[in-house]
């Protein structure tokens, strides 16, 4: 999995915004391919900490967003449960169309 970081509005010196967003990714690791382009912005406007995933698995894009006004940890989870249910009805609905 290919992880690209953008922080807009602060400084580029989190590393441990980079290790949480890596240890919660390992979720959807069991779900999509080896090759896997995932873009991560963080964004800091005056009182709210966005955060913004995008996902390319094998031509599939998926793209989760979430706000949260007082730190990045709440808005990375909540986008990544948002990321694992959109990866998982998407394998759902191939493996049913296989099916019928």
């Amino acid at each position: 999995m290919n992880i690209n970081f953008a922080f807009r509005g602060f400084e580029e010196n989190s590393d441990g915004l980079k290790d949480y967003v890596t240890k919660k990714l390992a979720k959807i690791d069991k779900f999509v391919s080896a090759n896997t382009a995932v873009e991560v912005v963080f964004q800091k406007d005056k009182n709210l900490k966005i955060t913004e995933v995008k996902l390319n698995n094998n031509g599939e894009e998926f793209l989760a967003s979430d706000s949260d006004d007082k730190e990045f940890q709440t808005s990375i989870d909540l986008c990544i449960d948002k990321l694992v249910k959109q990866v998982a009805r998407s394998k759902d609905k191939k493996v049913d169309s296989r099916r019928s």
